[in-house]
């Protein structure tokens, strides 16, 4: 019909011209395709295109033909000759959308939204910005049939793990449109990531029936592969796409990205370029070409395993303490997994946490993590920028590698999150996540989830509460097979999932028993550790807030609004929650604080004593521990102050200020190796202070180790100092004392040209002028 109208008229419709040239692109007729679609183009050129409606149809035309930017000012065109042109709104905003532009692409939606509230296509199109399943259930509400509400609803239910739900919005789609090309492709991807290729061959022959050599078809598979982490086939994917359209510049993009998370920086930069220079509207494409442009910037460094592209500022502060720390990891899990990663690992260090974003994902949000590993690749932000133990955060990356390595990157999210996260404890007792409370709470509110939908509680977090506590969750399990089962079972799993399996074969082949009677054994355990923990959790306290990603300090916000109001009423109602439950963890602890507040000492120790014991492994802020800590400090009792640092530390990896004290205490009674412990402490959370590398100068100098104090007065140097001569005067000692005169006399005439008159400096260089001669 559409063909008899545009044929049989000498100036047919624009609409049509451009739903007849849109469907004759769809089925693989590019070249009338085109023919037609430029026809509606031309007519706006001689100035025939008038109404809001039909620019917003040329517009479409422009996108369908690959020009994006006339697109662009076409759309903005129809909206300014008609502000209320729902279509024109919600297309536009669909263009943005497809670009990676969100945030446009919400006001798009929103503009129409405000117009009309009812409007499904913009229901529709806000559920894809936000990920809103209200959205969708009102589009439905409104059209039952709406195959673009019930297809969009699918995709999300698949994304956050509900397959079963999401198979049957699928089935509906296709009872109303059997060549629904974005259904189809969902359906192939996730047929050939289970690697059911007879199913997956069935769907691409069904597209191929109505849309031959269709590049879209394939590129939504490599998309699916490269979100599953599997990147090999996302980049085999990506190329066939380009093959089949050798102008489908989204496939570029695909190409590229992939290619860039396995390490092959060069052709994954070329393909980049190759899209944008083509599409350079893709927020995407980019946006990860400009990480590029930063990286030009960086420093390169190589290790025996590892090759890291950092900042010049990172590579003379950081590298010094991350060098050791990579190698020591590679030796410590490769040893331990019998198995060693391919080649050397890749390194990204990002100053800018959206470099950081950009390059994992493509886009400049990505929420709370501070790492991710591709398998061969690690992103990180640079602790210049964190509260974090950084070096926690290193090793948990670098046990992914080992164990997306050992399955070519098939392992669940979970599991491989959960080693990522038991190993933290193992490289360090310090280090690792102590969610006790967390965890009784859970158990009361059933809220633990069974681990056959374990991955759920990563994609379906609604907080980072949610987040967090599915961290540590993986991590329970994994902590459950190696206390039960030993850990050579748990290398088991891991190599089970190298190969596509039902979960259950899985489990029966590592365990011999079914993932119903795993879970079983897991759950009976789980009862078990919460008697153990033996502490109750009240209904009115909330979860300790902290990052998403589980690293750096949680703070406790019921206990902190105790210190702010420290009054009669607080007291009392803490009292009746004791007198209620004499386990209630969080009545003795802000019972304690606000005792504090009020010096009331010696109440204030019995409450805190109790809750110390009660749950000795908290970890939150402020802990028993820290309030013990300081009251003693209030009091004068040196001693006690320090053993409760001592103890505060025991569990916390990310308190700096304890770690800097109980440094300095060891290092005045001449107690090296614990002033040598402490100091690392500190460094593990903040190399970027001076305190801490002068206390390691200082300790350097005490025990002789004349190549550590020149380490540490070479990273001083790169610090914000506040005597930079005094720096160089140090630095320069360090370098005689080092049996290296000549890098001492260059610092210091540096520092003699800035005080001529300094005395230190002036006897130092005559000493190393003697050194220079004597060599």
């Amino acid at each position: 019909m559409l063909q008899q109208v545009v044929d049989g008229n000498a100036e047919p419709p624009v609409r049509t011209l451009v739903q007849y040239g849109s469907l004759l692109k769809f089925v693989g007729e590019n070249e009338q395709a085109f023919s037609v679609l430029d026809r509606a183009v031309q007519r706006y050129n001689d100035g025939l295109v008038f109404s809001s409606e039909d620019v917003a149809m040329v517009a479409m035309a422009s996108w369908l033909l690959g020009n994006f930017h006339d697109a662009n000012s076409l759309f903005d065109e129809a909206t300014r000759a008609n502000p209320n042109n729902l279509e024109a709104h919600t297309l536009w905003a669909d263009l943005f959308l497809e670009k990676y532009n969100a945030a446009d692409a919400e006001r798009g939606y929103q503009d129409a939204l405000d117009l009309n509230g009812r409007h499904v296509p913009a229901l529709v199109g806000m559920a894809r910005v936000v990920g809103d399943e209200r959205s969708l259930q009102r589009a439905l509400a409104i059209n039952p049939n709406s195959i673009l509400a019930l297809e969009t609803y699918g995709q999300l239910l698949m994304m956050n793990g509900r397959e079963d739900e999401a198979q049957e919005y699928f089935r509906q789609v296709l009872a109303l449109n059997p060549e629904s090309l974005k259904t189809l492709s969902v359906l192939a991807a996730k047929a050939a990531l289970e690697e059911r290729m007879s199913a997956y061959e069935d769907y691409r022959q069904q597209v191929e029936a109505f849309s031959p050599d269709n590049a879209e078809f394939l590129g939504h598979i490599a998309d699916s592969f490269g979100n599953n982490y599997r990147f090999t086939e996302a980049v085999e994917y990506a190329r066939s796409s380009i093959e089949f359209d050798p102008e489908y510049w989204q496939g570029y993009t695909l190409l590229g990205s992939n290619l860039i998370r396995l390490g092959e920086e060069e052709e994954g930069r070329r393909n980049l370029e190759i899209g944008f220079d083509n599409d350079p509207f893709n927020v995407m494409t980019s946006n990860m070409l400009k990480v590029f442009d930063t990286l030009e910037t960086y420093a390169t460094v190589e290790s025996e395993h590892f090759k890291v592209h950092m900042s010049e500022r990172d590579s003379l502060i950081l590298w010094p303490y991350l060098e050791p720390l990579l190698e020591e990891s590679w030796t410590t899990l490769s040893a331990k997994y019998n198995y060693e990663p391919e080649g050397k690992t890749l390194i990204e260090v990002f100053e800018d946490t959206a470099d950081f974003a950009v390059r994992s994902v493509g886009l400049p949000d990505i929420g709370p993590l501070v790492g991710i590993c591709f398998g061969k690749v690690i992103t990180l932000i640079s602790p210049d920028t964190l509260t974090a133990n950084w070096q926690e955060i290193v090793w948990h990356e670098f046990a992914h590698v080992i164990t997306l390595q050992m399955t070519d990157n098939r392992i669940p999210r979970w599991l491989s999150e959960g080693i990522s996260v038991w190993e933290e404890r193992e490289g360090r007792s310090y280090w690792g996540r102590s969610q006790g409370l967390d965890l009784v709470r859970a158990a009361e509110e059933q809220k633990l989830l069974p681990i056959g939908d374990l991955n759920s509680g990563f994609s379906g977090a609604q907080n980072n509460a949610d987040l967090s506590f599915a961290y540590f969750q993986s991590y329970l399990v994994v902590d459950y097979i190696t206390e039960t089962y030993g850990f050579n079972k748990l290398v088991d799993l891991i190599y089970e999932y190298g190969e596509i399996k039902e979960e259950s074969e899985r489990f029966r082949a590592a365990f011999d028993m079914s993932l119903n009677e795993f879970d079983g054994g897991f759950q009976r355990w789980i009862d078990q550790r919460v008697q153990e923990i033996n502490v109750y959790a009240h209904t009115e306290d909330v979860p300790d807030e902290g990052e998403g990603h589980g690293h750096g300090i949680r703070e406790n916000s019921s206990a902190i609004l105790a210190e702010l109001y420290n009054n009669a009423s607080l007291k009392q109602h803490m009292r009746s929650r004791i007198e209620e439950n004499e386990r209630d963890f969080q009545a003795y602890l802000q019972l304690g604080i606000v005792l504090f507040k009020e010096e009331a000492f010696a109440e204030a120790k019995q409450y805190l004593e109790i809750a110390y014991e009660m749950l000795p492994s908290y970890t939150g802020y402020p802990s028993p521990a820290l309030v013990l800590s300081q009251i003693y400090d209030r009091e004068g009792n040196q001693e006690a102050k320090l053993q409760w640092l001592e103890t505060l530390l025991e569990n916390l990896q990310h308190d700096y200020g304890a770690a800097i004290e109980l440094a300095e205490s060891a290092l005045a009674a001449a107690d090296y190796e614990r002033a040598a412990y402490y100091i690392d402490r500190a460094i593990q959370v903040d190399p970027y202070r001076n305190d801490v590398h002068e206390l390691k100068a200082r300790y350097a100098e005490a025990v002789s180790d004349s190549a550590l104090a020149v380490t540490e007065y070479e990273v001083m140097m790169q610090l914000e100092i506040s005597d930079p001569v005094e720096a160089r005067t140090n630095l320069a000692e360090a370098y005689l004392n080092n049996g290296q005169p000549g890098q001492a006399k260059q610092n210091l005439l540096y520092a003699l040209e800035q005080a001529p008159s300094f005395e230190r400096a002036q006897r130092l260089l005559l000493e190393s002028v003697a050194g220079e001669s004597g060599q």
